[in-house]
This record gives C-alpha cells, sequence and structure tokens, in this order.
C-alpha cells in the first residue's frame, strides 16, 4: 500500500525525482513515514508529483520529438529518444506511468475523499481538476489507460484500461463537477493559500483551468464536439493566468526539474542541444526569442578555401551570437575528418533553474481559442485569439511581437482560408511550447501533421558546412538515426512492461509510429 509523504516542494522532489540512477518510489515502503495525511499536504503533495515527473521526463522526451531538441553529437544520454529506440522497458515510460498512478493520483483521490468528508470544497475543486489533468496526460500519451477501475488499491491490482473516448468522457465529467463547486469552493473562509503552489487559493481561476482543459479535450473530435466548444468559446471564462509551479530556486535538489536533472546531476552538461530545425526557423524571421532559447556557439562550421574541406573556426566578430543548431538523431553521423563534432558548433539548450513548470498557461488557451474560431470559420476572432497568443509567448521572455503581427510580418495572422489560418495558429503554438510545454507541440504534430514532416535533413550531409539546399524551412527533418520505418514519427508512450509484468489487462505494445485515432 502506498505510504502518503508529507513532505515540503523541495524534499519531495529531492527524494523522488531527481536521481537519473535511483529507484526513487522504494521510498514510499519506508514505514518510518505516516499511512495519512492531511488534506492541504496531500493536495500539495499530488501538485509536487505531477509537476516533478512532467516538467523533466516528459518534457524532455517530447521536445525531442517535437525537434524543438536534439542531443548533442558527441555525448549519448538521450541518443534513444533521439533516434527513437525506445523499447516497452525504457525508464522514460515506466517512470511516467508509477509517478502519477502510484504518487500523483493516489495522493490527489485521497484529498478528494477528505475534503469531501469535512466539506474543504476548495481543496476538493482543486484536487478535481489536478486528477483529470493527470489523467489527460496520461491517455494523450498512451491512448488506452486504466480509468474506472484505477485507484482501487489492494481491491483491484488489475484494473481493466479502457478506450480512449471512454476516458475523455470520464475526465470531462471529473471537470464538470468540479466547475459546478464553484460558489461552494469560493465561500470556504479557510483559504489554501501557499499550500496551493499553482494559484495561491484563486477559486476563478481553477475553474478557468477546468473550462480551457474541457475545450483542449473536446478539440480532439472537433466535428462531434463543435456545439460544446462553441459554447466554451461564447461564454469566454477561459484561462488568462498561467497554470505553473515557480518555486525552484537556484539550489541542490530545488531548482527546475529538467534542469536538476540534466544540467546539475548527470556527469556532463552538454547534452541537450537546440534542434537545427527549430534554429533555422528561428533564424529565418529574425525571432529574437532564439537567444532565448540557444546559447550561441563559440566555432562554426566552413569549407577551408584551400583544401575545400569541412574546417571548424572560431566564429568571426561580424557573426555573433551565431546560432547553429544539431541535426535530429545525428549522434555518431556527423564528423568531421573522421572525429565527432566538438560541442562548440552545435548550440546548447537554454535551462535555467528556476524555469516554472507549466501545467497549462495563457498562451496555450489563446492558441486553443484562435485554432477553435479557425475551426468554426470566425477568422475575424480566430486572429483575434492568436495575435493575444503570440504576444503573451513573446512577452514571456521580454520581447514584442508587434512588428511580426503587423500586415506583412513574419508572423502576419493569415485568413486566406482555414488551412492558412490553422497553419499560422499551430506553428507559433510549436515555437511558443519550446523551453515550456514541449508535450502540447508534440500532441498538436501529432493531432494536426503541423509542422509538417519532411523528406530533407536540416545539414547537407555530403557537405556538413552547409544547409540543405532542399531543406524546407518549419518542416520536421527526418530523424539521421531513427530505428523506424521511412516517413514514420513517434506517436505515442509504450505501455510499460512494469505494467504488463503485473496486469495482465495491459493491452500489447503498440508500436511507437502507430497513431491513435484522434491523429491524422
Amino acid at each position: 500500500m502506498k505510504k502518503i509523504i508529507n513532505y515540503s516542494l523541495g524534499l519531495v522532489l529531492s527524494a523522488f525525482l531527481f536521481s537519473a540512477c535511483t529507484d526513487y518510489l522504494d521510498v514510499n515502503k519506508d514505514p518510518s513515514y505516516p499511512t495519512t495525511s492531511a488534506t492541504p499536504l496531500l493536495f500539495t503533495s499530488g501538485t509536487t508529483w505531477s509537476a516533478s515527473i512532467l516538467g523533466c521526463d516528459v518534457q524532455l522526451v517530447t521536445a525531442l520529438w517535437s525537434q524543438q531538441y536534439a542531443q548533442n553529437t558527441n555525448s549519448q544520454q538521450y541518443t534513444t529518444i533521439d533516434q527513437y529506440n525506445m523499447a516497452n522497458n525504457n525508464t522514460y515510460f515506466s517512470r511516467y506511468w508509477q509517478s502519477i498512478y502510484a504518487g500523483a493520483l493516489p495522493d490527489l483521490k485521497q484529498a478528494i475523499s477528505q475534503a469531501e468528508k469535512d466539506g474543504d470544497w476548495h481543496y476538493w475543486l482543486a484536487s478535481k481538476v489536478m486528477t483529470a489533468y493527470n489523467f489527460n496526460m496520461l491517455v494523450s500519451l498512451f491512448e488506452k489507460i486504466p480509468f474506472a477501475q484505477a485507484l482501487q488499491g489492494d481491491a483491484n491490482l488489475t484494473p481493466v484500461f479502457d478506450d480512449s473516448k471512454t476516458v475523455d468522457a470520464g475526465i470531462l465529467a471529473l471537470l464538470d463537477q468540479a466547475i459546478a463547486k464553484k460558489d461552494a469552493a469560493t465561500a470556504m473562509l479557510t483559504k489554501m493559500g501557499s499550500k496551493d503552489m499553482v494559484y495561491a487559493g484563486n477559486i476563478t481561476k481553477w475553474v478557468q483551468f477546468a473550462k480551457t482543459l474541457k475545450l483542449k479535450i473536446l478539440m480532439r473530435d472537433f466535428t462531434t464536439n463543435q456545439a460544446a466548444i462553441q459554447a466554451l468559446l461564447t461564454e469566454g471564462d477561459l484561462l488568462a493566468t498561467d497554470a505553473k509551479l515557480t518555486q525552484f530556486t537556484d539550489a541542490e535538489n530545488k531548482s527546475n526539474p529538467l534542469y536538476e536533472n540534466d544540467r546539475r546531476k548527470l556527469n556532463t552538461t552538454l547534452n541537450i542541444r537546440v534542434s537545427a530545425t527549430m534554429v533555422q526557423y528561428l533564424k529565418a524571421n529574425n525571432d529574437p526569442r532564439i537567444a532565448s532559447f540557444a546559447e550561441p556557439t563559440s566555432s562554426i562550421l566552413q569549407i577551408s578555401a584551400k583544401t575545400g574541406k569541412d574546417t571548424i573556426v572560431a566564429v568571426p566578430t561580424a557573426l555573433a551570437p551565431y546560432y547553429r543548431g544539431c541535426d535530429q538523431g545525428a549522434y555518431g553521423s556527423n564528423t568531421l575528418s573522421g572525429s565527432a563534432f566538438p560541442p562548440t558548433v552545435h548550440s546548447r539548450a537554454v535551462l535555467a533553474a528556476t524555469d516554472p513548470v507549466y501545467f497549462m498557461s495563457a498562451t496555450e488557451s489563446y492558441f486553443l481559442q484562435a485554432e477553435a474560431w479557425a475551426r468554426i470559420g470566425d477568422s475575424g476572432k480566430a486572429k483575434t485569439a492568436y495575435e493575444t497568443a503570440v504576444k503573451a509567448a513573446f512577452s514571456r521572455w521580454g520581447y514584442d511581437a508587434t512588428t511580426f503581427l503587423a500586415a506583412g510580418g513574419a508572423y502576419a495572422f493569415d485568413a486566406t482560408s482555414s488551412d492558412t489560418m490553422l497553419k499560422c495558429i499551430l506553428m507559433q503554438k510549436w515555437v511558443s511550447s519550446t523551453r515550456t510545454d514541449a508535450w502540447n507541440a508534440f500532441f498538436d504534430i501529432c493531432r494536426t501533421g503541423i509542422p509538417a514532416l519532411g523528406t530533407q535533413t536540416v545539414t547537407d550531409l555530403s557537405s556538413i558546412s552547409k544547409i540543405n539546399a532542399n531543406y524546407v524551412v518549419g518542416t520536421l527533418a527526418p530523424s539521421i538515426g531513427s530505428v523506424l520505418v521511412a516517413g514514420q514519427f513517434p506517436h505515442r508512450f509504450l505501455y510499460p512492461k512494469l505494467s504488463s509484468d503485473n496486469n495482465p489487462n495491459t493491452p500489447l505494445v503498440v508500436p511507437l509510429g502507430q497513431k491513435m485515432w484522434w491523429h491524422k
């Protein structure tokens, strides 16, 4: 039986989630911990579990698959992710599954049960929303998941896996239940305060979070759900404030999960490079956000006038700051005179110890609204929501998007057709999720096909100093080391082996490249 851990944020993160080499879930077996805890601490623990694994493993895998990041060419921590060479025993799949099913969801379930018994409707509402959020992430990554029979503890250790449409309906019901308790939750005299690390007890924002999550789920099947989508848009009570954790500091075991795991805990800080796909798009559009996503290189590749061969020289002052992306899946393939590129020629990804972990952002909310209006056919409202989203995405990093959105600007809204509107919206949503919520880019690529999967690598592999003249900027490049069939792209997490080993109801492993029913 899982023990409930009564920890502060920093201690939870350090004990459970920031060791690349330790089975952190074993700590739950320590008999010195209590078996119950107060509702506020259960809610805090459930929220922390959710953010810690989301902001580390899920952010990393989906950023590589969305071609925001790439694995460095001469170190290999994440090559299996970058080359799609992942089996069902991969720890990125099993850690997420365990962390949510054995960590976040049981804590939140107990918080809901205790809050309902005690009439603590603010904790009840927020815990319902976080439960719905976690189930939505699970179904979005794995498709079929335990839902109706999940979280029954020793009463049912082999729950059935529900199909995704059944799960979606169940999640929407959870969200409707939460929304219906708004008045009761708002009326609570004792406020959540700092125990609510997301909204400090602001119930209005929690309800907006719930309604925006409803919109996101409904958009999976727009045609069927158009009336419900239209109702949410018309009501207008959608997220305008980020749902995120910001309590991180630049100290060991207290920093952003991905930063902690990659930059502080590994024996090298060189692994995560910015993808050539993303760098070329940003450079083509003179987008200043490149400085927030990529570190300048100190070396540049060029062809020697004397030998005609690729050489490495210091970046000329006139070109500084210079950015070069790393090709997807290029570990061991991009070489110079038989040697791997030094790390100085590819831009390392910018990560910060204090980067928030986002559950859902205002930027995502505006992009969702823009997409919905575009699909409905209201180009005026789509344009307004799109421009609000892009401005928010720029403002997040201290930049102004006004000139980019003006007529003739690089990101001006193209209302010519539904397709042109959707391309504008989803391309900018892809960029905006860099360093924040890469899973949304991954979900959108699978769901909509935007950005499109191309056939050309960014680099001209016959002359690695050059960019491939046939590469189309803004398309996803094939991973050079991909183990999938040519033209295939990862579409899912695999059912973890730990589930199939212990639950005979676990479906057979579905291939990584197989689409889910809502994928394009």
